[in-house]
C-alpha cells in the first residue's frame, strides 16, 4: 500500500512515517542558533584569522562551532525529517534519535570550552561523548536507509556520506589521544591525521550529503520531471575516486595523486552542475528561487575550490595556503548549499506543523507568508561576495580585504540566523517542543 503523503504548497510533501515534529526540530533550532554564534564569534576572531594562525584555540574552537554547532547540527535535524521523504521508510530508532540529541548538545557545549581553552581532559571526556552521539546518528541512519527499497545514486550518496562521517569521526578520535598526550606515537604524523579528518568530515560526509539531496531537493522545490538521471552513479563513482586519490597524496605525498583527486572531484562537480542544469530545464515554476540559485551557485564553488586545491600544489603556502582551501570549499560548497536549503526546509516543517490543517477561520497561512524569499537575495549575495573578498585578500596576504570579507560573512550569517528564528517563532517553539509527540 503506497505510503499516505501530504501535498506542501510549494513544493515538498511529508509522509506519515516522518519523525515527531519535535525530533527534527531540536538539531535544527541548535544549528540555527549556532550559526548565529558562529558569525558573532566569526568577527570577533578576524585579527587573528587575518594573521593566519589556523591551530590556535579560539580558531580550532571557531571552525567546530560551524562545523559541529551549525551544519552538522541542523543536517542531523533536516536528514532525519528528509530520509522519511526521499526512502519512504521511518527511521529505525525514533527514541535514539530523540535522546540522541542532549548527548549531543552537551558533548558540543563541552568540546567548545575545552577547545578554547586546549584542555586535555576535556578534550577525553567531551570528545569521546561527541564520537559516541555521532555513531549514534550515522548508525540510525545506515540502518534506516538500507532497509528502503527505494535504491540508486541517492541511496549510494547518503549511505556513502555516512560512512565517511564514521570514518572522520573516527580519525578525529586518534586526533583527541595525541592532543591529550595519551597516544605520542602518533606526534609525527598528527599534520596528516588533521587533512584526512578535514577531507573525510568536508570532502566525504558534507559533499556527498550535499550532492545526494541535491538529486531530491532541488527537483521538490522547482517541481521539475522528466529530467536526466543517467549522469548520477558517474557523479558518485568520481566522487569516491577524487575522495581516495586525495587520501592517497596526504598520505604518500606524492602530487600526482593530489592532482588526480582535485581532476576527478572537478569532473564530478562539473557532472552535477549539469544535473542541476538538466532539472531547472525541466521545471515547472516558473522562476527558480533565490536559495536554488545559490545551491547551483554552490556546487559551481565545489570547481573553484577544487581549482584553488590544485593553485596550492603549484604553489604553496604551509598552514596559511590550506587554510584559503578548506575555508572557501566549507563556507563557499557546504555552508551555501545548507543555507540555500535552510530557506525552504525551516519554513516547510513550521507550515506543517502549524497550519497545514483547515481551521476554517480567516485566510489560509501559505508557506510564502513565513518568508519572503526575495529577502534573502542580499543575505546570500552578501555572503558570496564576503567570500570572494575573504579569499582573494587572503591569497594576496591583504590584512583589510580579510577583515572586510570576514565582516560581510558574519553579518549574513547573523541575518540568515535571524530569518530562520523569525520562521520559527520561539515563543511557540518552546511550548512544540516540550510537548509530548
Amino acid at each position: 500500500m503506497p505510503t499516505p503523503v501530504v501535498p506542501v504548497p510549494g513544493g515538498g510533501v511529508v509522509t506519515s512515517q516522518s519523525p515527531p515534529f519535535s525530533v527534527p526540530l531540536r538539531y535544527m533550532l541548535l544549528g540555527i542558533l549556532c550559526f548565529g554564534f558562529f558569525a558573532i564569534d566569526f568577527a570577533i576572531q578576524t585579527p587573528m584569522l587575518a594573521r593566519g594562525v589556523p591551530g590556535a584555540p579560539n580558531i580550532v574552537a571557531l571552525t567546530h562551532i560551524l562545523t559541529l554547532g551549525a551544519l552538522l547540527s541542523f543536517v542531523m535535524g533536516a536528514v532525519y525529517q528528509l530520509t522519511t521523504v526521499a526512502f519512504l521508510i521511518p527511521i529505525s530508532s525514533v527514541p535514539v534519535a530523540r535522546w540522541n540529541f542532549w548527548l549531543y548538545f552537551v558533548s558540543f557545549i563541552g568540546l567548545f570550552i575545552s577547545m578554547s581553552k586546549w584542555w586535555s581532559v576535556g578534550f577525553l571526556i567531551f570528545g569521546f561523548s561527541m564520537v559516541i552521539a555521532i555513531y549514534l546518528y550515522a548508525t540510525v541512519l545506515i540502518v534506516s536507509v538500507a532497509r528502503s527499497k527505494i535504491r540508486g545514486p541517492m541511496q549510494g550518496f547518503v549511505i556513502s556520506a555516512h560512512s565517511y562521517l564514521i570514518l572522520a569521526v573516527s580519525v578525529a578520535v586518534l586526533l583527541v589521544l595525541v592532543d591529550s598526550g595519551t597516544l605520542l606515537t602518533l606526534d609525527p604524523l598528527m599534520n596528516e591525521l588533521i587533512a584526512t579528518h578535514i577531507l573525510l568530515a568536508v570532502g566525504g560526509f558534507f559533499t556527498f550529503l550535499v550532492m545526494g539531496f541535491s538529486l531530491k531537493l532541488l527537483p521538490m522545490f522547482t517541481l521539475s520531471h522528466g529530467f536526466p538521471t543517467w549522469r548520477q552513479k558517474w557523479t558518485l563513482a568520481l566522487a569516491h575516486i577524487a575522495i581516495w586519490a586525495l587520501l592517497a597524496g596526504i598520505w604518500t605525498h606524492i602530487s600526482v595523486f593530489f592532482w588526480m583527486g582535485g581532476v576527478v572531484g572537478i569532473t564530478a562537480f562539473v557532472s552535477q552542475i549539469l544535473d542541476m542544469q538538466g532539472i531547472i530545464k525541466k521545471r515547472m515554476r516558473k522562476k527558480v528561487e533565490p536559495p536554488m540559485r545559490g545551491v547551483v551557485v554552490a556546487a559551481i564553488d565545489g570547481v573553484l575550490g577544487l581549482c584553488l586545491l590544485l593553485v596550492r600544489i603549484l604553489w604553496p603556502l604551509g598552514q596559511a595556503g590550506w587554510q584559503e582551501v578548506v575555508m572557501f570549499y566549507l563556507m563557499g560548497v557546504v555552508t551555501l548549499s545548507v543555507m540555500g536549503f535552510a530557506y525552504k526546509i525551516v519554513p516547510f516543517l513550521i507550515w506543517t506543523k502549524r497550519y497545514s490543517k483547515p481551521t476554517g477561520k480567516g485566510k489560509p497561512v501559505l508557506i510564502s507568508d513565513l518568508i519572503n524569499l526575495n529577502h534573502t537575495t542580499p543575505v546570500l549575495i552578501g555572503f558570496g561576495v564576503g567570500l570572494i573578498v575573504l579569499t582573494a585578500s587572503a591569497v594576496a596576504t591583504w590584512m583589510p580585504g580579510v577583515v572586510g570579507g570576514c565582516i560581510l560573512i558574519a553579518l549574513a550569517m547573523m541575518v540568515f540566523a535571524l530569518q530562520m528564528l523569525r520562521v520559527m517563532e520561539l515563543s511557540k517553539l518552546g511550548k512544540e517542543l516540550s510537548a509530548r509527540d
